[in-house]
């Protein structure tokens, strides 16, 4: 301040010790860059001093474009038609179940995209009634041994369970922040084994909560933190054949794999790798899992656009692109399935597509 601005500014009380050195409202923080926006920048003054610090991202060799061979449905809200599709459930038949987030809504799609049919209505639990068949923001879908449906209603926090028509059969679960049984915060991923038990990316609570089929708690595991075995903003969610578990350790940037004990209720962390990926913290960056035919684990890398492949011990294989049928239309690939006959499905919340393909990169 100067002249008439400092008197103002001691009139009205402002105080006028403070300058550019003696100024820290707040404490120190830390800012994470993206690499791949990191790289873009480099060149714009940035100090090169820091030795050993890489900028390029280690997918970028190994990505290829396909081309999808079949496309399912686009933007809207009549029936057939998609809001931000997120989790993907294959049927027996290979018909799709899709939970179209921001229609509030289960959508059931034929193999060569008719609408079979459709239900749900938006409700908000804490803001009153919410009975079962209304969703708020659905985003995991899975399909039980003997066809039903269950779906992670993710901002009513509860999993419901319907039968392959749609018919409401029960749900449960509600809104906690912390480990109570019953209690959610945001679920995303949901898995259903051959044995009918129902296992939960409890996304908010960092914890992986596992129920029998009419939703009786049996069981948890994870807690926040780093080390083996910790979660942070658990998301994706499948089973190899042998029975282990492979999860989106989204924030930690990182798929961990737990291998059960006899019972199926206790699960121990063997090994995991980096995902040199998954940076932004939006709520649309959410990753999920699938295993190949072939067992690769192939996860969605949704602000990257992409999809990466790795084999079972975490060796990177492959990361390919191709959902943004246009330069116009920007992409976000969320969930992902193999069919009976291989072809990957694809959900993209960004063009409001499901994406068949019947490649990928490395076959068995």
């Amino acid at each position: 301040f100067s002249g008439a601005g400092w008197n103002k500014a001691v009139s009205m009380g402002i105080s006028t010790s403070l300058t550019l050195e003696t100024w820290s409202p707040a404490e120190k923080m830390r800012l994470y860059l993206r690499k791949d926006i990191a790289a873009q920048i480099w060149n714009l003054g940035v100090s090169t001093a820091i030795s050993g610090f890489q900028v390029n991202d280690p997918y970028v060799e190994k990505t290829n474009k396909l081309i999808p061979s079949q496309v399912i449905s686009g933007g809207g809200s009549s029936p057939g038609l998609l809001a931000a599709p997120r989790g993907i459930a294959l049927g027996l038949d290979d018909s799709i179940y899709v939970a179209d987030s921001y229609n509030h809504r289960i959508q059931h799609f034929s193999q060569d995209g008719k609408l079979i049919n459709s239900w749900g209505t938006y409700a908000n639990i804490l803001n009153g009634e919410a009975p079962g068949g209304t969703f708020n923001e659905p985003w995991g879908i899975a399909l039980g041994p003997d066809g039903s449906v269950y779906v992670a209603d993710t901002w009513n926090y509860r999993i419901q369970k319907f039968t392959p028509q749609g018919r409401f059969i029960k749900m449960w679960g509600n809104f906690n922040i912390g480990s109570s049984q019953e209690g959610l915060y945001g679920p995303r991923g949901i898995l259903v084994t051959k044995d009918g038990r129902v296992l939960v990316t409890d996304t908010g609570n960092k914890r992986v909560v596992i129920f029998d089929s009419d939703g009786n708690f049996l069981s948890q595991f994870g807690t926040a933190g780093m080390e083996p075995g910790n979660l942070d903003e658990p998301v994706g969610i499948t089973m190899d054949q042998d029975g282990k578990i492979y999860i989106a350790d989204t924030w930690n940037h990182r798929i961990q794999v737990f291998q059960p004990d006899a019972n199926g209720l206790l699960f121990s962390a063997v090994t995991s790798w980096n995902i040199d990926s998954w940076y932004g913290q939006s709520m649309n960056n959410k990753p999920f899992l699938t295993i190949a035919p072939n067992g690769h684990i192939f996860a969605s890398d949704p602000e990257g656009a992409r999809i990466l492949e790795f084999s079972n011990q975490g060796e990177f294989l492959n990361a390919w692109t191709g959902f943004n049928l246009s330069e116009d239309i920007a992409s976000q690939p969320i969930d992902l399935k193999f069919d009976s006959l291989g072809k990957l499905w694809v959900t993209d919340a960004t063009s409001n597509l499901i994406l068949g393909f019947d490649e990928w990169v490395s076959k068995p």
